[in-house]
C-alpha cells in the first residue's frame, strides 16, 4: 500500500483539510477472480466526514461484479461484525433470560420480517400511510404476544397501545390542520420525495411505538400482578396504584426519548457547526422535525398512563369465565 497528500485547502474555521490518494494491493477473496491480486485506488480527506482512509488487513467491498471486481472501493465489509454482535445478543438473551430470551428473538424476527415486507409493498406502489397502520398492528400483535403469551394483561397492552397511537397521531393531524403542514425542504433526502408529509407521518407513527409499548406493558403487568396477589382490590385502589407506577416511569421514559434525540444530532451538529453555520440556524432549519418527533412521541408516553390504566384495571378486574384464561 502506498499514500501521498496531493493538494489542500482552507477549511472554513481556519483549519486546513488534506487530500490523500491510497494505492491498494488488494486479493480477491470470492467469485470467479478468487484468489487474485488486484492495485485499487482510493482518495480520502484528513476529516473522513464522506471519505475513509482503509488500512492494511481490512475487508473491504469494490464497486465491480462477482464476474468483474472493478478498481475503486465502496466500503468496508461489514457484515462479520454485525453477525458477531448479533450472535452475542442471542447468546447473552438465551443465557440469562432462557425461555424469555428466545420469544424476545422469535418476535426481532418476525418484526423484521414485517419491516421488510411494509418495504416491498411500498416498493410495489402501495401507500405508505395503509401500511404503517397494518404493520403498526402487526408489530404491536407480534411483540406483545411473544413477549407475554396470550394472557388479559397482553390484550390490554395492545389495546392501550393503538388507542394511545391513535390519539396521537389524531392530535399530529389536528395540529396540522390548524396551523398548516410542515415544510420539509429542509429535511435531508425526504424534502426532495413527492409525498413528504405521508413518510414523516408514518415516521412518527413507528417512532413512538416502542415508547408507547414499553409503557403500557409496564403498567398493565403491574397491574395484573397486584389483582392476582389481592383479587378483592378495588377498581379505584387499582387505578390509583397503576397510576402511581406510571408516573415512577414517566420521566425516565421521556428522558431516554431526549437521550436518543441528542445523541443522533451530535455528528450534524458538529458538522454544521464547523462549516460556520450557527446553533441557532441549526435549531430553526435543521432539527424541527427531530424536536416535533420528541414532543409527540413525549404526549404518547404521558397519555399512555391513563389510557393503560384504566383498560388494564377494566379488563383485570373483569372475572374470567374459564379457568384457563391467564390473568
Amino acid at each position: 500500500m502506498t499514500e501521498k497528500q496531493t493538494l489542500s485547502r482552507e477549511g472554513t474555521r481556519g483549519s486546513k483539510e488534506y487530500y490523500y490518494t491510497q494505492n491498494i494491493t488488494a486479493r480477491i477473496l470470492n467469485g470467479s477472480h478468487k484468489g487474485e491480486k488486484i492495485t485499487v485506488s482510493n482518495e480520502y480527506t484528513s476529516s473522513q466526514v464522506q471519505t475513509k482512509k482503509y488500512h492494511k488487513g481490512d475487508t473491504v467491498l469494490l464497486s465491480g461484479s462477482k464476474e468483474s471486481p472493478g478498481k475503486t472501493i465502496r466500503s468496508v465489509k461489514r457484515d462479520g461484525y454485525l453477525a458477531l454482535l448479533a450472535g452475542g445478543l442471542f447468546f447473552l438473551l438465551i443465557c440469562i433470560t432462557g425461555k424469555q430470551g428466545f420469544y424476545t428473538i422469535i418476535s426481532l424476527i418476525l418484526n423484521t420480517v414485517i419491516f421488510a415486507y411494509g418495504f416491498q409493498a411500498f416498493t410495489g406502489g402501495k401507500n405508505i400511510l395503509n401500511i404503517c397502520n397494518v404493520i403498526a398492528v402487526l408489530f404491536s400483535l407480534t411483540t406483545l404476544i411473544c413477549l407475554n403469551g396470550i394472557h388479559r394483561k397482553t390484550f390490554s397492552s395492545v389495546l392501550s397501545t393503538l388507542c394511545v397511537l391513535f390519539l396521537i397521531m389524531a392530535l399530529f393531524e389536528f395540529s396540522i390542520y390548524m396551523y398548516g403542514d410542515l415544510d420539509y425542504s429542509n429535511l435531508e433526502y425526504l424534502g426532495s420525495t413527492g409525498n413528504s408529509a405521508d413518510i414523516f407521518w408514518a415516521d412518527i407513527m413507528l417512532t413512538g411505538l416502542g415508547a408507547i409499548m414499553d409503557v403500557t406493558v409496564t403498567i398493565s403487568a403491574a397491574i395484573g400482578e397486584i389483582v392476582r396477589k389481592n383479587p378483592s382490590v378495588s377498581l379505584r385502589k387499582l387505578i390509583h396504584s397503576g397510576r402511581e407506577i406510571g408516573y415512577d416511569i414517566m420521566g425516565t421514559m421521556i428522558n431516554v426519548l431526549l437521550f436518543v434525540l441528542a445523541s443522533g444530532m451530535i455528528p450534524m451538529f458538529i458538522l454544521k457547526m464547523n462549516n460556520d453555520i450557527s446553533f441557532i440556524t441549526i435549531v430553526k432549519y435543521h432539527i424541527p422535525y427531530d424536536i416535533c418527533r420528541f414532543l409527540i412521541e413525549s404526549i404518547g408516553i404521558v397519555l399512555a398512563i391513563p389510557v393503560s390504566v384504566f383498560i388494564a384495571s377494566a379488563i383485570m378486574k373483569i372475572p374470567s369465565r374459564k379457568r384457563g384464561v391467564g390473568e
